[in-house]
């Protein structure tokens, strides 16, 4: 199975990166793809850029070049909710946009004309995660549910009251993992997302630091995790 990892940035893809046998690196326009082995699976490892349209457009690269049949999306987010911590990962059940509005003409509030107003994990995807987190311990806390995507950085906290409100279930944002999710889309070609606690949305002191500060270790918590998922989904390939 030909498996892509795609980040927006190199800190994000950096942990995993560093644990596969590289074996060849193409870069075409802006967006770097290697070619990578991590515990016998062949991968795709992608440094997208950051904010929709460079993850759009990397995704599409990548799909067009190389085909793959499955994408993991990793990377650092914020929370939304306060029961999660720094470095704790989430899998997104569900992906939505935070910022999108044309609601005056019928549509739910985050879904682009003529597009779904959300995008589920599929049935099989969620299974191999639930197993994954059954097979293993951690020193993070792992949950799963909506993850929203926005053009923001979510450090107002008057901004993430009206999101919170907008979207009651949220856990995390991020600025990729939909338009990630909805290029793939386009292709037929599933996306699971694996997110990591940088920072606290709404805190508006200290939230840019703290995001400097922690992505290192959302990296590293997104990465382990992914890793996991990768190992038991070749596990399962094999028997």
């Amino acid at each position: 199975m030909k498996i892509a990892v795609i980040a927006a940035m190199a800190q994000e893809i950096g942990p995993l990166r560093a644990k596969a046998d590289l074996l060849n690196k193409v870069q075409i326009g802006k967006v770097m793809i290697e070619e990578a082995v991590l515990d016998g699976q062949e991968l795709l490892l992608v440094e997208g850029g950051i904010g929709k349209v460079n993850a759009a457009v990397a995704t599409t690269i990548l799909i067009e070049r190389y085909r793959p049949e499955l994408i993991i999306n990793i990377g650092s987010a914020g929370a939304f909710d306060h029961n999660l911590k720094v470095g704790d990962v989430v899998v997104a059940t569900e992906f939505k946009y935070g910022d999108v509005d044309a609601t005056c003409f019928g549509y739910a509030k985050g879904q682009v004309p003529q597009m779904p107003a959300a995008y589920p994990m599929a049935a099989k995807w969620l299974e191999i995660v639930i197993q994954t987190i059954a097979s293993h311990e951690f020193s993070y806390a792992i949950d799963r549910g909506l993850v929203l995507t926005l053009d923001s950085f979510m450090s107002s906290h008057q901004r993430v009251e009206q999101v919170q409100h907008d979207f009651p279930d949220v856990k995390v944002s991020d600025m990729e993992g939909l338009a990630i999710v909805q290029a793939a889309d386009q292709y037929g070609i599933p996306v699971i997302g694996i997110k990591a606690v940088s920072d606290i949305a709404g805190e508006e002191e200290g939230s840019t630091n703290s995001f400097t500060d922690n992505l290192h270790y959302a990296a590293d918590t997104s990465s382990h995790f992914a890793a996991l998922f990768l190992r038991q989904l070749t596990s399962l390939a094999l028997t």
